[in-house]
């Protein structure tokens, strides 16, 4: 049978092409997914409110509870060694730069800082060279009791990471 001046075989060989490409270009997803493996929902439940649902997006996940304001979004960042730290240095510049208060924070990969955002808190992690990002989400200005609830979660994403 031909399609055009198409045979069905080329048809075929053509849509298998297609689709394996489709799947080897899945690979950001899976990147994304490993995001959400740095925490379990049981990691995050008092932190959110409830039994939060992660959801894979572009390189980060989003951990939501139905009916609550609060959110957690980890982000790992793509860069790595130097372009990471330079990153890293750079978050924080900027975020000091807009007045806002950043805190450095001891015993989160090799460095961290914390910054009181108007959403909550942003905690950013260097390890290895590779850069983690926390961002809460308290449905209002951050505050140093926010940052003291999501340290113990960081804790385990920057030891899983």
């Amino acid at each position: 049978m031909t399609i055009g001046n198409i045979s069905q075989r080329t048809v075929l060989l053509l849509g298998g092409i297609v689709v394996g490409l489709m799947l080897s270009s899945a690979q950001p997803l899976l990147a994304a997914s490993e995001g959400c493996g740095l925490l379990k929902p049981a990691d995050l439940t008092a932190l959110l409110g409830g039994t939060p649902i992660a959801k894979p997006n572009a390189g980060a996940c989003n951990w939501t509870v139905p009916g609550t304001s609060r959110k957690l979004i980890a982000t790992k960042l793509k860069a790595t060694g130097k372009t990471a730290r330079m990153e890293f240095a750079a978050a924080r510049n900027g975020a000091a730069k807009v007045g806002r208060i950043v805190t450095d924070v001891a015993g989160l990969g090799d460095k961290a800082f914390a910054s009181l955002e108007p959403y909550g808190v942003a905690l950013m992690m260097l390890k290895k060279g590779r850069v983690l990002q926390l961002q809460y989400w308290t449905g209002a200005a951050g505050t140093a009791k926010d940052l003291g609830a999501l340290r113990p979660i960081a804790k385990k994403a920057i030891a899983a990471f």
